[in-house]
């Protein structure tokens, strides 16, 4: 059986972070690959050679063959279209996308039946939001009769350190429209406006956002209204977004230069920490809710972690073939949670 693990992305922060966990239950058979073999190489040292570098450009189809070995691939960068998913769904290759951005999860969500035919398992909604935000989605579904509305709080630190085009796919959304199934009615709603208060972390105004989450779950959940709401550690940082776009401010931060000027400042004047949380709350038809929490520290960290369990669950477990959501496929989602803290023993949960 082949057995090979290609990270796409494998030395970056993310990526290398899935490589650790996953060298330690198949060593040798990880490969950390991008564009740089130089970069790739030097992570290979960093883990004293217990993983395997190569140099690979998905946007170039040419040459492939490092797929020839490979079971699972581990896609860690966001793509413009999706020509090497389908490639590896016809090679018989699964596949897990760490990726947030909801407009190539849906491109990737139509190759369900190519990937049935071809025996393939394909997931996605893998990391925080989306990820743990679905999974503790379903597990509230599951523990209540006739859910009708879910609401889920996402927590994020200004001191955890990211990528560029993370911190570029933040600045979008912020001042983003977006439209949104609520009670089967399509909406349109915008980002960091209508807040809600609640208590996580302190107590404290989250704002609409738009994840991936609340989209699909809406698609595959029996519920009537899914929205996400986002705040920042820092209060009066997230009070100061939320002004600004009131003020149509927020625009501004599409422009490129604007962001890198950004970026520039969050890396060298960092605030906050790197704390993360997410609250769900269901409520039923008559009113009743339940409500489940998760904390932690260190996003990036967090997202490998719940990378490397699903990995792990693709190549051990029967799963079906096809292309699904995180929360379809993990059949006991407090074993699987509670897992996460073999990873980091600060990781917290209150179901």
């Amino acid at each position: 059986m082949k057995r090979k693990i290609l990270i796409v992305g494998g030395y970056g922060a993310v990526g290398s972070s899935i490589a650790e966990r996953l060298m330690k239950v198949y060593p040798h058979q990880i490969i950390i690959a991008g564009r740089s073999f130089s970069k790739a190489q030097a992570k290979a040292e960093e883990f004293q050679n217990k993983v395997i570098p190569q140099q690979l450009d998905v946007n170039n189809l040419k040459d492939f063959s490092v797929l020839n070995e490979v079971e699972l691939v581990i896609m860690c960068l966001d793509q413009q279209n999706t020509d090497f998913v389908e490639y590896c769904i016809s090679k018989g290759i699964s596949y897990i996308d760490i990726s947030a951005d909801y407009q190539n999860l849906q491109e990737i969500e139509k190759l369900h039946c190519l990937a049935e035919q071809n025996n393939s398992t394909v997931v996605l909604s893998v990391g925080l939001a989306p990820g743990i935000t679905n999974l503790l989605a379903q597990y509230v579904v599951s523990q209540m009769q006739n859910v009708e509305s879910i609401d889920i709080f996402v927590l994020l630190g200004l001191g955890e350190k990211h990528g560029d085009h993370a911190y570029r796919w933040t600045f979008d959304n912020v001042d983003s429209n977006y439209t949104l199934k609520i009670h089967d009615e399509e909406k349109t709603l915008k980002s960091f406006t209508q807040p809600l208060k609640t208590n996580l972390s302190g107590n404290r105004n989250f704002y609409l956002f738009n994840f991936s989450d609340q989209h699909v779950l809406l698609n595959t959940l029996d519920v009537t209204k899914v929205q996400t709401r986002m705040a920042f550690d820092v209060e009066w940082f997230t009070e100061l977004t939320a002004f600004l776009r009131k003020l149509r401010i927020t625009r501004l931060f599409r422009n490129k230069k604007v962001q890198d000027f950004a970026i520039q400042s969050f890396k060298n004047f960092p605030m906050g920490t790197d704390v993360f949380g997410v609250k769900v709350i269901a409520k039923d038809q008559n009113g009743n809710s339940k409500s489940v929490i998760v904390k932690g520290n260190n996003e990036g960290r967090i997202t490998a972690s719940v990378a490397a369990e699903i990995a792990v669950l693709v190549l051990d477990e029967n799963l079906p073939k096809g292309v699904f959501h995180s929360h379809q496929l993990v059949k006991d989602i407090p074993v699987f949670l509670n897992k996460l803290k073999n990873y980091d023993s600060g990781f917290q949960l209150n179901l």
